[in-house]
């Protein structure tokens, strides 16, 4: 079997709703993103550091006030100003990962923020892209969180070998 037969072959079982066919394509698709996650954690690894000054910082309620408390949405907000060659650039993302969370789950923002590395003098530490020094980032993937990533890619897709090929 080619491998082109085997995608038609793929795309007709989802079509038809067999878990096969289903768990094919969602394999590949997991693959394929968290691949392009793993590639881009890597590369933002190596990218230079520089010290910036906090301008703001903290988690901020995002749309109108929920009635139930459970329903209303926050996410990180931050500005930070910092200097690559001498030239000066302000901020604003934590991490290149934008969380949304509910009021239940607002303590992993929190968590988030505990993150940044802060510095003796009152700084943070700033990692910025060498080729566009504007895109820049407070937090930079973690080996935990690289290793997570290569799972959700990687087990995914091992269990179907193993389930259907195996």
């Amino acid at each position: 079997m080619t491998p082109i037969t085997y995608l038609q072959d793929m795309w007709q079982l989802a079509i038809d709703g067999q878990t096969q066919g289903l768990w094919f394509w969602i394999t590949l698709y997991a693959f394929i993103t968290c691949t392009y996650s793993l590639i881009f954690q890597f590369r933002t690894r190596t990218w230079p550091s520089t010290t910036g000054e906090l301008v703001a910082l903290g988690v901020e309620k995002i749309g109108g006030k929920e009635p139930v408390r459970s329903n209303q949405e926050y996410l990180i907000e931050s500005l930070y100003s910092y200097r690559v060659a001498d030239m000066e650039y302000a901020g604003k993302r934590i991490s290149p990962w934008i969380f949304v969370a509910s009021h239940n789950l607002k303590a992993i923002l929190e968590k988030q923020l505990s993150s940044i590395q802060q510095l003796p003098d009152g700084k943070v530490k700033v990692f910025y892209n060498p080729n566009n020094p504007k895109k820049s980032y407070l937090i930079v993937a973690s080996k935990t969180g690289i290793a997570i990533t290569f799972l959700i890619s990687t087990l995914p897709l091992a269990l179907y070998v193993y389930s259907y090929h195996g």
